[in-house]
């Protein structure tokens, strides 16, 4: 009998579960929380109370009960659990140590992009001394950053000397790494390249526009969506460049994201990668919109299927007319939650799923994603109608009966985007 032990409750878990049970695989969900506050524990087969952390006892009690695959959800400390895990048990998994690193630290990653001569934005040294000459040798406006923070964790965008000390200080008390990465403020619209590899073999299938809300911090991206206009100059001016880098740094297997921004030159410019699932989840969207499949790309994999060559996806060459998005709901405020409803009908509507990991009670920070909702539609008015109907339909508030959520509303725009995208080709 296959046995497939989940790590941990996050997003994207619930789905893996539900894949891993269609194909008749006995399914385990091991973590810290008790049911209730678990959606994946609720419908798994059987679940486990060890923390993800315990791997000594994790490994024998796999061994015991014969487990015979291991994977996690969107989790960065669960993927590196999953990479030591299966090691000791000799199961496969996509991600390795070595390639990890580039997923972790963001300095290291532009030294390969440097190396390969991928454009990145100008670094500037400063060290903990903070001393007269480092800092004069900055040109601002400049981006301070933590090497090994996801989410927008640790960023300050700064103008002066006094911000840029401010912000080194800060990111140096999230960070366990002692480098930070500051370097030049690029200006521009960001995306994420989403890549499917089989066998060392890099596929681009999706680039996605990053869009918040006017008015919001610009790094506070509301939509991860397909809508995007540049496709045929990413492809032609970056893309080759950066599957040179991903295979550089030993990507063989799975999923990766690259992050870039198109700066007023107007060149793209490399930012950070990720190697593993978003936390925006548009490729929830991606079997509507090109018929690609990652939850059954990374479940199969892990129950020793190999994803070959020929089975990835057509590389993705213009704009897609179908529509996916992740949107994700920012937090506007600081505040306990003291309700969340309108979840049952915004899933009524046809092509829209909603991921979250939080419930009323939370004390919640400010400008943290409460849920993603995922977005199909065969066009782009579809999709701007979906949003409008969620935006109506959800409603999060604190406990004093305030909103606690950033909604979407730029339509117009996205519409511009879509219809230049079409035209581009």
């Amino acid at each position: 009998m296959e046995k497939l032990l989940m790590l941990g409750t996050s997003l994207a878990s619930k789905e893996i579960i539900n894949y891993a049970k269609s194909e008749g695989v006995y399914t385990i969900v091991t973590d810290y929380l008790p049911p209730e506050k678990s959606t994946a524990k609720l419908i798994s087969d059987e679940y486990w109370m060890i923390n993800t952390c315990e791997l000594d006892e994790l490994e024998i009690k796999c061994k015991k009960e014969g487990v015979t695959a291991v994977i996690c959800g969107v989790s960065e400390f669960n993927l590196e659990m999953t990479m030591e895990l299966c090691k000791r048990l000799n199961l496969p998994t996509y991600c390795t140590p070595e390639a990890w690193h580039y997923s972790r630290d963001k300095a290291d990653f532009k030294l390969v992009c440097q190396k390969l001569n991928v454009p990145v934005a100008k670094d500037y040294y400063l060290s903990d001394d903070l001393t007269d000459d480092e800092l004069d040798a900055v040109i601002f406006p400049v981006v301070v950053k933590p090497v090994d923070m996801s989410g927008n964790r640790g960023i300050t965008y700064c103008h002066n000397k006094a911000e840029l000390i401010e912000a080194y200080r800060y990111a140096r008390s999230l960070s366990k790494n002692p480098k930070i990465v500051v370097e030049r403020m690029l200006h521009g619209r960001e995306w994420y390249s989403y890549y499917a590899i089989a066998d060392g073999e890099i596929r681009q299938i999706a680039l996605n526009a990053m869009e918040a809300q006017p008015g919001e911090l610009k790094n506070l991206y509301s939509l991860s969506t397909t809508v995007t206009n540049h496709v045929e100059q990413f492809m032609s001016e970056i893309n080759p460049a950066i599957e040179k880098v991903l295979k550089e740094i030993g990507c063989r297997e799975g999923i990766a994201w690259v992050q870039a921004m198109l700066d007023e030159d107007g060149h793209f410019y490399v930012i950070e990668m990720g190697y593993r699932l978003p936390g925006d989840m548009p490729f929830v969207t991606y079997p509507d919109i090109f018929g690609f499949d990652t939850i059954k790309w990374m479940v199969d994999y892990s129950r020793g299927i190999k994803n070959t060559v020929d089975m990835l996806p057509e590389e993705q060459q213009h704009a897609y007319k179908k529509c996916g998005c992740g949107y994700s709901l920012w937090t506007c405020k600081a505040g306990i939650i003291g309700s969340i409803s309108g979840i049952d009908e915004i899933l009524k509507i046809p092509g829209v799923s909603y991921y979250s990991l939080h419930s009323v009670g939370e004390d919640f920070p400010v400008h943290r994603p409460v849920g993603v909702v995922g977005i199909s539609a065969d066009d782009c008015d579809s999709l701007c109608n979906k949003i409008e109907q969620i935006n109506a339909a959800i409603s999060i508030l604190d406990e004093n009966g305030e909103n606690m959520i950033i909604r979407y509303t730029d339509f117009d725009y996205l519409k511009e985007n879509y219809r230049k995208g079409l035209e581009a080709y």
